[in-house]
């Protein structure tokens, strides 16, 4: 909610300075992007990770089932001449259809859901094959069963439908089968799933491809691990820490230096980085710009002991032969959990929003058709998450089919020279275009309250945009951008943000840039409401909108 000329509204960077790097032209519908930038989706991975959620939720809902059906006398329900795939689809339809199995539909649906919030709390869903070992996990699989099957009994106990008859609608032998169908579920699905990822590895499918930063002694033991047919590691090469390029370690070739860091990502299409240096080979800064770089380019990243982090992270150990491993977990928005929570925050919020807002918008489709010739909605290419094109929407606040050559001009301003746009009527500088003749009448006002920004709720819902976020910039506006700035293409566009709040007009774009660094590292759930909520004052303030 910014108020900002339709062909641009000013967006914001995310980014701290010092990456660079050459440009390279990204895949059809993406930008020219810097090679610091990973914009790959990681197919492979996000494949496992929905194998494994589609998987989870198939089995909470058929705990439910089977659990219910073990109460009622399941094995008699399968009799000499009812066996077979038929036979397990007419029980499936019967039970669901019965009259008994009414009070369980919550219970069905509910469990799924669970499973989801309790897996990724629980970390259970892996993305190696280290991880995916079933009896690895086996701790996290039990609370996970206990905590769905706890969750569900409270429910049953405060849970009555209409009709039934109190105590007996959920008994305690049922959840006792509950809590067996799940562990046994969860453990089945993990085998397969191991079964299926070592299957395809052998075939040299799917196998994690890693690199390593440094030459110590155990990078030496790393690179004969990872040499092994049956490792489920392809090792891409050495990285050196200094300014000459690594010798070859045991026959694995250097691919560059520490301050190539990027490219080498981008070209060998890294999953995985790990440290095995001195403790005086990098600098804690050095240290920080790989994490940095790693994060934003969606590499996991591990460290030998006793070579810790020294910045502020979560780290976990893990043993790969006899070299002890350290997992560094990524902070802020790069950590995948912040992003679930933050994703199912927008949805519940933007579809509230659109139904309590619905007359507003109604009304504001029809003043903006009478008062000026055109569309009504107005249609943009902006740039979001990973350098994707989308459409962005706005009701029309501005003439149809005007010069967009004003908005790019002020643009080049901004970014390049660094120029406010305009000055009040105090002298202080504001950093967007005031007055603007393209504007219409009734364009005016609702910029003023921000009401035209209100069709992006429909972009949220898309998963183009989250609710708050970096502001989407326009392509010709990534043209003019330095190598230190596409760091705020990293996270989902937002309708509010912290320059919204936070000053808006007023703030240089250096100072937004700053904010939003603050914003992506500093994320919280409590922060993202504390935006909203402080937006509402901030878009009422006629003063500050243009």
């Amino acid at each position: 909610m910014d108020g900002r000329p339709n062909m641009g509204e000013q967006p914001l960077g995310t980014s701290i300075p010092g990456t660079t790097a050459a440009k390279i032209t990204a895949s059809a519908g993406e930008l020219n992007v810097p090679a610091g930038w990973h914009v790959q989706t990681r197919r492979r991975r996000g494949y496992l990770l929905l194998a494994q959620r589609v998987g989870g939720c198939l089995v909470a809902a058929g705990a439910v089932l089977a659990a219910f059906l073990m109460e009622h006398g399941w094995p008699d329900a399968l009799q000499v001449g009812r066996s077979g795939p038929a036979a397990m689809l007419d029980l499936l339809v019967e039970t669901l259809l019965s009259p008994e199995f009414r009070p369980y539909l919550t219970l069905l649906l509910i469990a799924p859901l669970l499973q989801l919030v309790t897996a990724q709390w629980l970390r259970l869903y892996a993305v190696s094959r280290t991880h995916i070992v079933p009896f690895g996990a086996m701790g996290r699989i039990v609370r996970c069963a206990a905590l769905i099957t706890a969750a569900l009994y409270v429910l049953g106990l405060a849970y009555r439908p209409e009709g039934a008859n109190s105590e007996a609608s959920f008994t305690n032998l049922y959840f006792i089968y509950l809590a067996m169908a799940l562990f046994f579920g969860m453990l089945l699905v993990r085998s397969a799933l191991l079964i299926g990822v070592v299957a395809l590895q052998l075939f040299d499918i799917g196998r994690t491809r890693v690199a390593i930063l440094g030459q110590d002694k155990s990078a030496k033991e790393l690179v004969s691990l990872f040499s092994k047919p049956s490792s489920e590691y392809k090792l891409s090469g050495i990285i050196a820490c200094g300014d000459e390029n690594a010798p070859e370690v045991a026959g694995a070739k250097s691919l560059g230096t520490v301050a190539e860091l990027d490219r080498i990502i981008n070209e060998s299409d890294l999953d995985e980085l790990i440290i095995a240096a001195d403790l005086g080979s990098l600098s804690v800064e050095q240290r920080q710009n790989v994490a940095q770089t790693c994060w934003q380019m969606a590499v996991d990243l591990r460290m030998v002991a006793p070579f810790y982090p020294s910045f502020h992270t979560e780290a976990r150990t893990e043993y790969v032969g006899s070299v002890c491993l350290l997992n560094v977990a990524r902070t802020g928005l790069y950590a995948q959990w912040p992003q679930t929570i933050k994703r199912a925050m927008d949805i519940a919020v933007s579809l509230a929003a659109l139904v309590a807002l619905s007359p507003l918008m109604l009304i504001t489709a029809i003043a903006v058709k009478l008062d000026s010739p055109g569309p009504i909605i107005f249609r943009q290419k902006r740039v979001g998450l990973n350098g994707r094109v989308f459409n962005f929407l706005k009701f029309r606040s501005m003439r149809h089919n005007n010069d967009p050559t004003i908005h790019k001009q002020y643009i080049e301003s901004l970014i390049k020279s660094k120029q406010a746009a305009a000055v009040d009527k105090d002298g202080k500088p504001i950093y967007k275009i005031a007055d603007d003749p393209r504007v219409t009448r009734f364009g005016r006002f609702i910029r003023k309250f921000s009401i035209d920004e209100l069709p992006q709720l429909f972009n949220v819902l898309r998963g183009e945009m989250s609710l708050v976020g970096p502001r989407p910039p326009v392509p010709y506006e990534v043209e003019q951008y330095e190598d230190w700035h596409y760091k705020r293409l990293l996270i989902r566009p937002g309708i509010t943000g912290m320059w919204q709040v936070g000053g808006r007009s007023r703030l240089s774009y250096d100072e937004m840039i700053r904010l939003d660094v603050q914003y992506i590292e500093n994320w919280s759930l409590w922060l993202d409401i504390q935006i909203l909520f402080k937006t509402v004052p901030v878009v009422l303030r006629i003063g500050d909108s243009y």
